[in-house]
């Protein structure tokens, strides 16, 4: 991997599937009391300064940075103009949520965020499809933005839990667990189909699966097996699959062939 020129839209698509994921996660576990009120407030916080980080990183990528809001006048017809707004909006939720002073709001706040989370997450994978990419126009983009997003997200709700708390997220760890199986075969299946549309490099293909998927999974067996969450463990899992993730994100946006205009 050398071309790096997308590193801004990597992290940007990372950190904030991951937000999202967690936030989910958090809204549909808290209303459960599967996780403390501890938990809540760290993990809300995190998704915060996560998806904050994420956008900051995105704006980066724009020739105007500053100029970026133009970008929503084009809602009717662009769907970068969608994803700005639905992002944006998560943001703004999250940071409601995150606030102890809106607790008694925390059902409305945390279903109107994951809504806006996830139509966030559909609408950055159509901004990539494209039939200019011939790998891209297809059901993949949606497959790996959703998989990040469920599984790192659970993830790292599982690691403050166990962290602040000493409690095994079970249901958030089991999600980890099948996402990163599914995950896999989703990889893998990438370049089988989608391989003369791609110039993807194979170390770097089993290194992102290796380190991203296949090792944070025997680590979460064996946490699983266990039956006590050991939170340093549970961290390393974390960063593991948060790595294995960016180096996805990097493969999806070098490895692409865009279709020639004049075919020989």
């Amino acid at each position: 991997m050398t071309n790096f020129s997308e590193l801004p839209l990597v992290f940007f698509t990372t950190f904030s599937q991951i937000a999202i994921g967690a936030y989910a996660t958090l809204y549909l576990l808290g209303r459960n009391n599967h996780v403390g009120e501890k938990t809540i407030m760290l993990t809300a916080k995190l998704v915060v300064v996560l998806m904050a980080l994420a956008m900051a990183g995105a704006s980066t990528h724009l020739g105007d940075p500053m100029g970026g809001w133009r970008a929503l006048l084009g809602l009717a017809h662009s769907w970068l103009s969608r994803e700005i707004l639905l992002m944006g909006a998560f943001l703004g939720l999250a940071f409601l949520y995150a606030l102890p002073q809106l607790k008694g709001y925390r059902h409305c706040l945390g279903f109107c965020g994951s809504a806006a989370g996830v139509l966030g997450i559909v609408v950055t994978a159509m901004v990539y499809t494209l039939p200019a990419r011939p790998a891209w126009d297809t059901v993949y983009p949606l497959l790996f933005f959703g998989m990040t997003a469920l599984t790192a997200g659970p993830l790292l709700v599982s690691v403050v839990s166990a962290e602040l708390e000493g409690k095994m997220c079970n249901v958030g760890l089991q999600l980890t667990r099948v996402m990163l199986l599914l995950g896999l075969l989703i990889t893998v299946s990438y370049p089988l189909t989608q391989g003369n549309h791609l110039a993807m490099p194979s170390i770097w293909l089993a290194v992102r699966c290796l380190i991203g998927q296949v090792i944070p999974w025997f680590m979460l067996q064996r946490q699983l097996a266990g039956g006590q969450p050991v939170a340093k463990a549970l961290l390393w899992t974390l960063l593991l699959v948060v790595l294995g993730e960016l180096i996805g994100h990097q493969l999806f946006y070098e490895s692409v062939v865009p279709y020639p205009l004049f075919p020989a």
